[in-house]
């Protein structure tokens, strides 16, 4: 058990603390969902990642009613959490050019084309002259190195289906870059 603390408390505590907005509450909060855990048998559960952000929303949603804050409706909800997930997205789409230059140069140009301009991949494999199955195959392994130099420097939270709902530059990256 003390492993999967150490892995889901600083991504779950990012969760909170963008959805409360203050620092003690949000690990109060992230106390009471590892607390809930604890309590709970998690026998049956396939997807402990998914159960654990639920118990944390669920978590967030009762704070909210002690202090008599209308959280409005669950189509109000869904919006603020996409927007949540957009502001992320763009937060960390201004700064991921110096990673995209970091790519070999097999994957730059696809990535640059694809990712930062929006360029379907059959467009790209028709301007560059290439066979669309190697540009798919080059868009899939230039995400997957991008992805790997940025979470070198950032601590990224993924929600559901690899959706970024926040990040945060770690202090210790050797680069004068931040996210």
């Amino acid at each position: 058990m003390e492993k999967e603390i150490e892995q889901y408390y600083r991504p779950l505590f990012l969760y909170i603390k963008k959805r409360v907005d203050n620092q003690l509450d949000a690990e109060d909060l992230t106390q009471e969902v590892f607390y809930k855990l604890a309590k709970s048998t998690n026998e049956n559960v396939d997807n402990i990642k998914g159960w654990v952000y639920s118990i944390a929303k669920n978590t967030i949603i009762d704070y909210y009613r002690k202090k008599n804050v209308h959280t409005g409706e669950i189509d109000t909800d869904l919006m603020e959490q996409n927007a949540d997930e957009d502001t992320a997205l763009k937060e960390l789409s201004n700064c991921i050019v110096p990673y995209v230059a970091e790519l070999p140069e097999e994957y730059r140009e696809i990535i640059e084309l694809s990712e930062l301009k929006g360029i379907s991949q059959k467009q790209i494999a028709e301007e560059l002259g290439l066979n669309y199955v190697t540009v798919r195959s080059k868009v899939q392994r230039g995400r997957k190195k991008l992805w790997e130099t940025i979470t070198r420097c950032c601590t990224v939270l993924q929600g559901g289906k690899g959706s970024i709902m926040d990040f945060e530059c770690n202090e210790d990256c050797g680069d004068d870059r931040q996210i």
